[in-house]
């Protein structure tokens, strides 16, 4: 645990980043679904989607690599269907993604406990302006 106010923020968001990530492999992991998997599934979720869709939209967490080794499991557990190309989700892959949501919900919930109201959106705003800065500089 960090114990001084005075840590820089890059200490700050990798220790965050870390806990964010053990904390949903605690719950996700005890259903069988590694994160990149529950992203997987939120994204078909919203309509069917090509491979190169899929992997596009997971290239921030993928690196480098496709979503084929993250959708291959999703499909042998018949959560995930492929036809001619297009992945999309089963009934079963609806009902795993709806039990998930609930715990997944309470993770969210516990890691903002505690923000005043605007505060979230705050320190979202504030990183999205230090990541643009960085951007920017190259």
């Amino acid at each position: 645990m960090i114990t001084t106010n005075k840590a820089p923020i890059g200490l700050l968001l990798v220790t965050l980043d870390r806990l964010i990530d053990e904390r949903f492999e605690e719950v996700l992991g005890g259903h069988g679904v590694s994160r990149r998997q529950w992203q997987l599934l939120n994204l078909l979720a919203e309509g069917e989607a090509a491979l190169e869709e899929l992997t596009e939209a997971l290239a921030a967490f993928l690196d480098g690599e496709d979503a084929l080794p993250h959708l291959e499991p999703l499909a042998r557990r018949g959560l995930v269907r492929s036809d001619a190309g297009r992945c999309s989700l089963t009934g079963a892959g609806r009902d795993r993604l709806g039990a998930l949501a609930r715990e997944v919900r309470a993770v969210r919930e516990r890691t903002t406990a505690g923000l005043g109201a605007g505060e979230y959106e705050a320190v979202v705003a504030g990183l999205r302006k230090m990541i643009g800065n960085l951007e920017d500089s190259r």
